[in-house]
């Protein structure tokens, strides 16, 4: 009797998970929110309204959960205005807070990303920075490091510099202007990288002066941490000459020094090996230094 009983209470206590209910929930909001039933605030970004429920909002993003709060004078308004959104970002989150799915495109991502952000939907950044990573190419690479880095993705901006430096080639060739506008966090790591294929270091040399031109005038503690890795050792000593005149950001000390040990290096001849470093290292092994 006692062991029955104890199976009796042990049933009467069992819990059970239907993701059916959750999916009809959100369903049932988003029939409230196409026929604008039941809305109890008005969200407008860019001049277009959007009705929505103030309850759904604060339990799907920390940006509302804050708004809404008991004592924020936004908890009762009967209209947000959101001037820092596009309506097209706006629309793409709220389909996302009221379905569970997130429409991107390559030419979307950006105001996506840039209101997931804003509204604090981490859920949906994860989306935007996989979306990211899983669609790398060599045309998209420095966009999406760019957006990566302004967004603090750390996964998507690797992938991106990664993408970048095995691209080199072609980028140097096809879309330096991208390149161009690389963000500097970027340009460290790809000149960091160990293997930047079918790119001989003088074209790294002359993109970085290029890009300090564009980008500049850059503090000496910058300029120096950009030049700094590139590999003169590699580059020829009649290049090396020339190079050594082409920019003001390469008369600072510490660039001059690694100027001088590049033309000592190459002086060395046959007892090159025994000095080798980091600044006369190969990138790959695919290719000879000059």
């Amino acid at each position: 009797m006692e062991k029955a009983c104890q199976r009796r209470h042990t049933l009467s206590c069992a819990s059970h998970f239907l993701s059916s209910h959750r999916t009809g929930l959100l369903s049932g909001f988003q029939r409230l929110r196409s026929q604008r039933k039941m809305c109890d605030v008005v969200l407008q970004a860019g001049g277009i309204s959007f009705p929505c429920h103030r309850a759904l909002l604060a339990s799907s993003s920390d940006y509302f959960w804050a708004l809404f709060g008991e004592t924020t004078a936004e908890r009762l308004a009967g209209s947000i205005s959101l001037p820092a959104l596009t309506p097209e970002g706006l629309d793409a989150i709220l389909d996302f807070l009221y379905s569970g799915w997130l429409s991107i495109s390559p030419s979307t991502l950006p105001v996506v990303l840039e209101t997931g952000r804003y509204l604090q939907v981490e859920t949906a950044v994860a989306i935007c920075e996989r979306y990211m990573t899983d669609g790398l190419n060599a045309k998209n690479c420095c966009d999406y490091a760019n957006l990566a880095e302004r967004h603090a993705l750390s996964n998507a901006l690797e992938a991106a510099n990664q993408t970048i430096a095995m691209e080199m080639g072609s980028l140097i060739q096809e879309s330096r202007d991208d390149l161009l506008t690389l963000n500097i966090e970027s340009l460290l790591a790809v000149l960091d990288a160990d293997e930047i294929p079918s790119v001989k270091e003088v074209e790294l040399i002359k993109l970085v002066l290029d890009w300090l031109d564009d980008n500049g005038p850059l503090p000496l503690l910058k300029s120096n941490l950009l030049l700094s890795r590139l590999r003169f050792g590699l580059v020829p000593p009649s290049d090396l000459t020339n190079i050594s005149h082409a920019h003001r950001a390469m008369a600072t000390p510490l660039i001059r020094s690694q100027l001088t040990r590049a033309s000592e290096y190459h002086r060395l001849g046959s007892t090159q090996p025994i000095r080798q470093s980091r600044q006369t290292t190969l990138r790959t092994f695919l290719e000879t230094p000059f």
